[in-house]
């Protein structure tokens, strides 16, 4: 075969290239004359903005804040005074202080403890006075304590007292298994059972601070019920056929996707800081536990170890046990939406969520106290901070893809314990048949092993059984399961109260289910007290399950490695304080609790 390859051709084709080349730079100049004009526009704007950017800002924001006002005193003027009104108003004084955040910061400090103290100076006769001044405030408090429940407890709900026996025993159990009882603080733990006390007295005991919290709880489920429309969209109308995963996760998921939104605007920051300033001041604890105490009531057991990641490895072992101790008894945000999902009361729950911050300080100094000097109470500058994000969108995106693993644990812990308890269930009664003895049920052997806990926490007889089941549920697989439980209980007296209400007709127990006869209907579980409830509501919020012992572990070791055999040792001892605090909370919900203004 022949080359037929023509190097003219090839001459032709460069040629052509050199005329196309000439045409795109001609066309390109054409455009020069159009788009130059517009580069010169751009340039000028940009460095104008450059120039005075923070004047443009201020300019920007100043313009919107006006039309906020504007918009704020016309609302105000057209309908003020029903329950819209008064959450913009609510809502625009919390923002307002949000923006003047660091304004405030300067001219009104909350100053700590130590800076409070040192004041006084170290002298013999300063420490005299401290020490008076703190025994003034001790007998002052506990006289008031006293006088209040002499006047009002036993004068009306005599049954309460009950509940005094738990928080007393509680307190004991920890100190008797203390690693050092001698060297118990009690100064935060005396603080830590006040601030609760003041709590269950605002919740519990006054018209005005139910209402908050009922207000605040309804809120929160309106917000949550917003994640319907996604469900809807994702999983069509009948969505909700599937409780748990497609009509629970869905809130799970907003809400914990809006947590993520909140701190990336900072919001959860300032709450966190604001309320470890007062935990540091009340209860005389360190920058470390009081920030983690504060932030376990928004993010979860895994996230708030991040938030002290570049301390861990200076922590004392009072410290340490401290973090796990109040990872253990409390609940993140997107948890708790679940637990309101599944029918828990949202009022009694955030109160609970609060309320278990000062409990694990107290329980925790009890059980771990302080024995050596910790490296942070010289005032070390704690730099809180998780991942940040670009914007709110990408914050809000990435909320929800981190929620998709605490749903597929939900999910994946419910599965696998309601299967394990069936299959235990299912042991023990083969068991039991082989003896002769008939319906022995894991259920049954956690209301008896759990009966003094559940009755010093003020339960009324009848209610122990099954409140001992629920704690079983819950240390011993997940709070998610027990919640869901007592979701259908609180369902249950509900539909009850409705039935007499409505067909004034007769109804009775059938072993632990009820029969409505005249509409032939068996509420599967029974019914509790309304006081259990709220009791139950309290001592089951907290991931002071069996479970979190592995979470707990697989969170810390990998960050402070050099601390592991610490962590090993004092994870069981953690765990049983959580749900000590747990119980005691639920001990002074029942303390205060008087039913009328749960109705």
């Amino acid at each position: 075969m022949t080359d037929s390859h023509d190097p003219e051709s090839d001459v032709a084709s460069v040629k052509d290239v050199e005329i196309k080349t000439e045409a795109d730079d001609n066309l390109d100049f054409e455009d020069n004359c159009w788009t130059s004009a517009i580069t010169r526009l751009q340039n000028s704007v940009n460095g104008f903005y450059e120039q005075h950017n923070v004047k443009v800002a201020a300019g920007v924001k100043g313009l919107l804040f006006l039309l906020y006002l504007a918009y704020f005193g016309y609302c105000m003027y057209h309908k003020f005074g029903d329950e819209g009104s008064i959450r913009l108003l609510v809502g625009t004084v919390f923002a307002v202080l949000y923006l003047l955040n660091g304004t405030i910061k300067r001219f009104c400090k909350l100053p700590s403890l130590e800076r409070c103290t040192s004041v006084w100076g170290g002298s013999k006769k300063a420490l005299s006075v401290r020490r008076w001044i703190r025994r003034s405030l001790y007998l002052l408090v506990s006289g008031a304590v006293a006088l209040y429940i002499g006047l009002d407890v036993v004068r009306y709900n005599p049954q309460n007292i009950q509940s005094l026996l738990g928080v007393g025993v509680f307190v004991v159990f920890g100190f008797v298994f203390s690693t050092s009882p001698a060297r118990v603080n009690w100064h935060p733990v005396f603080w830590g059972i006040a601030v609760q006390f003041v709590f269950a007295l605002l919740i519990l005991r006054t018209s005005w601070g139910y209402g908050v919290f009922e207000w605040i709880g309804e809120r929160v489920e309106e917000f949550i019920d917003h994640a319907d429309a996604g469900a809807q969209f994702v999983f069509g109308k009948s969505f909700e056929e599937h409780r748990i995963a497609f009509a629970v996760m869905p809130g799970v998921l907003f809400f914990n996707a809006m947590i993520n939104v909140l701190y990336h605007i900072g919001v959860l920051q300032l709450v966190m800081e604001k309320l470890g300033s007062v935990l540091s001041f009340c209860l005389d604890c360190g920058p470390i536990e009081s920030v983690v105490s504060s932030a376990n009531i928004f993010i979860g057991l895994t996230e708030v170890p991040l938030l002290v990641r570049p301390y861990l490895k200076h922590l004392t072992e009072s410290e340490l046990h401290a973090i796990m101790t109040c990872g253990f008894a409390s609940v993140s945000g997107g948890i708790l939406g679940s637990y309101i999902a599944l029918g828990a009361p949202a009022n009694h729950l955030l109160s609970a969520a609060v309320m278990s911050a000062p409990a694990s300080l107290a329980i925790t100094k009890i059980m771990c106290p302080e024995t050596k000097k910790s490296y942070f109470r010289d005032g070390v500058k704690m730099d809180l901070g998780l991942e940040q994000h670009r914007n709110v969108l990408s914050a809000l995106s990435a909320g929800a893809v981190e929620s998709v693993k605490i749903i597929a644990n939900i999910i994946a812990s419910m599965i696998a314990f309601v299967a394990v308890l069936e299959f235990a269930d299912q042991t023990l009664e083969w068991f039991g048949i082989q003896a002769g003895v008939h319906g022995l049920t894991f259920g049954l052997v956690c209301s008896y092993a759990f009966y003094p806990i559940t009755y010093m926490m003020g339960l009324a007889s009848q209610d122990c059984g099954k409140m001992g089941e629920l704690l079983g549920m819950k240390i011993f697989g997940a709070s998610a399961i027990s919640f869901a439980e007592l979701g259908t209980l609180r369902g249950n007296r509900v539909q009850l109260l409705d039935y007499v209400g409505t067909h004034n007709d007769t109804w009775h127990w059938q072993g632990g289910d009820v029969i409505l006869e005249a509409t032939n209907q068996t509420l599967l579980g029974g019914v509790l007290e309304e006081r259990t409830e709220v009791i139950a509501t309290y001592a089951l919020c907290g991931f002071s399950a069996v479970t979190s012992i592995g979470i707990t572990l697989g969170t810390l070791v990998p960050m402070a490695p050099e601390r592991k055999q610490d962590i090993i040792r004092l994870v069981i001892r953690a765990l049983i304080a959580g749900n000590l605090a747990s119980f005691m909370t639920g001990s002074i919900a029942g303390l205060m609790y008087t039913g009328q203004n749960q109705q």
